[in-house]
């Protein structure tokens, strides 16, 4: 995982079965980030991302994805500039989720205060905007997708969040 387990964070479970759980799936390795690893079968499409430092008014997009199969499930989340097509990513981060857990994938990092991001993209997006791929290798999966938009220089003060669209890949917005 990006980030080592802390059983402080707002990720790890309280529970303490759960908690065991989780432990368990990091130990048989279902539960990791996943270097380079193929994308699987494109999922869900995230119709807009902004990840931007070095402005007065920085962003980033977290895609917050759930593993809805009884399986261990590869997810890939896939983030394209603007006026390009699917072949080239600009960054891309993968990881194993095991049934029924929740993972954020961000453009970039955050501060934990605002939301615990599990895995971003190397090189971290910092003058990027465009949509992001959501692909899996497992197709029971829930996504949702929102902006964060924050001042200074290390994102201290949150000005907004909104949601982005998420639409079934090649299927586009049927008006919803």
């Amino acid at each position: 995982m990006s980030k080592p387990l802390d059983e402080a964070s707002a990720k790890v479970p309280a529970d303490p079965r759960a908690l065991a759980r989780l432990r368990r799936h990091i130990e048989l390795g279902e539960f990791e980030e996943v270097p380079a690893a193929l994308p699987g079968i494109p999922r869900y499409l995230v119709t807009f991302m902004r990840s931007q430092t070095g402005v007065a008014v920085r962003s980033a997009t977290i895609v917050s994805v759930t593993n809805q199969a009884a399986w261990p499930n590869l997810v890939t989340v896939s983030w394209f500039r603007g006026f390009t097509n699917n072949s080239s990513p600009v960054g891309t981060a993968a990881m194993i989720i095991p049934p029924d857990f929740q993972v954020d994938f961000g453009s970039r990092d955050l501060p934990s205060e605002l939301t615990v991001v599990n895995a971003i993209p190397s090189p971290a997006l910092t003058f990027d905007e465009g949509r992001a791929i959501v692909s899996s290798r497992l197709p029971e999966i829930g996504v949702s997708a929102r902006l964060y938009y924050t001042s200074g220089d290390s994102d201290e003060q949150l000005l907004a969040i909104s949601d982005s669209k998420v639409v079934v890949f090649g299927q586009g917005n049927h008006g919803d």
